[in-house]
C-alpha cells in the first residue's frame, strides 16, 4: 500500500509536470540564465515548499472531513484537472522574470505552484490516503525528475517535444485515476 501511494504521487506528478506552467518556467530560466544547477536548486527549494504545504492541508483534510467526502471529491477533481490539462492553453514561456535573482527564480517557480493541478493533486492524495509523508516523497521526486529535465535541456526540450502530446498524456492519467476513484479501485 505504501509503496502503491508513493509510486502513484510520483508518477502523477511527473506526468502532471511535464509541459506544465512550472517546469516551462524551469525550461525558460534555464535557457535564458544558462545555470541549470542554480535553476534546479532554486526551483526544487520552491517545489519543496509548495508540497509540504499541499501533503499538510491534506493530512488535516484527512482528520476533519469523511472518508466517503474526501474520496467523491478526490475522484471529480482528479477528472476536472484531468480535462482542464487537455484544454488549457500550453503557451506558459512568457512567465520568466526579467531579473535573474535567486529570490526572482523562488517567487515564479512557488508562485507557479500554488494552487496548480499537481499542487491539488498532493493535497488530493494525502487527504485520501492519510500518509503525507509518502505522498511528499512521491511528489517531490516526480518534480525533481522533470525539473532536472528541464533544467538540463532548457530551451532545447521546447523545440522537440510536443506539449499537445505530453496534455495529451497527463490528461488522460488524471481522468483515469478519478475514475477508478469514484468505481472505489483505487
Amino acid at each position: 500500500m505504501i509503496i502503491d501511494i508513493f509510486v502513484t504521487s510520483l508518477v502523477l506528478i511527473f506526468l502532471a509536470e511535464l509541459g506544465d506552467k512550472t517546469m516551462l518556467a524551469t525550461v525558460c530560466l534555464a535557457a535564458r540564465y544558462r545555470r541549470p544547477r542554480l535553476v534546479l536548486l532554486v526551483a526544487m527549494t520552491a517545489l519543496v515548499t509548495s508540497t509540504a504545504i499541499a501533503v499538510l492541508v491534506g493530512a488535516l483534510l484527512n482528520f476533519s472531513l469523511p472518508t466517503e467526502i474526501i474520496t467523491t471529491v478526490s475522484a471529480v477533481l482528479f477528472i476536472i484537472i484531468g480535462l482542464h490539462t487537455l484544454w488549457a492553453n500550453s503557451n506558459e514561456c512568457e512567465a520568466v522574470p526579467s531579473q535573474g535573482s535567486m529570490i526572482g527564480m523562488f517567487s515564479l517557480v512557488f508562485l507557479s505552484e500554488m494552487g496548480d493541478k499537481t499542487q491539488l493533486a498532493a493535497v488530493l492524495i494525502s487527504a485520501q490516503t492519510g500518509l503525507p509523508l509518502v505522498v511528499f516523497l512521491g511528489a517531490v521526486l516526480g518534480l525533481l525528475l522533470v525539473n532536472m529535465i528541464g533544467a538540463s535541456i532548457g530551451a532545447r526540450l521546447a523545440e522537440n517535444v510536443s506539449f499537445r502530446k505530453i496534455k495529451n498524456t497527463a490528461g488522460p492519467a488524471f481522468i483515469i485515476v478519478g475514475m477508478l476513484i469514484l468505481f472505489g479501485i483505487f
